[in-house]
């Protein structure tokens, strides 16, 4: 059981995969939601995002943290947490353009 332990000392304080995808995606979908409903809440959602973003980044890029992870949870642990903090940044923008492309289109009787 020792020997367990040894090799997985980083991840088992780490979030799993799962979560990274479920936090980021939660805070890009609904930045989304609240951009489409006021453009001023875009600061809101990216603060929020941004924060998040560079507590994980923080771990990600520890010079003794971030190579355990490497090597516990491979590669793709790592690439997939940029897609998803990626996403949580740009939900929430696209979410203001989306909204200033039904308000022009609403402008003008289409």
């Amino acid at each position: 059981m020792k020997v367990l332990a040894r090799f997985f000392e980083v991840m088992d304080k780490e979030p799993s995969l799962i979560d990274v995808w479920l936090l980021f995606l939660l805070l890009g979908v609904g930045g989304f939601l609240l951009s489409r409903y006021r453009y001023w809440l875009l600061l809101v959602s990216l603060s929020l995002s941004l924060f998040f973003a560079w507590a994980h980044l923080g771990e990600l890029h520890d010079p003794f943290v971030g190579r355990a992870i490497v090597r516990e949870a491979g590669q793709s642990y790592v690439t997939q947490s940029y897609i998803a903090m990626a996403l949580a940044v740009i939900l929430p923008c696209f979410g203001v353009v989306v909204r200033r492309k039904n308000a022009g289109m609403n402008q003008f009787g289409a």
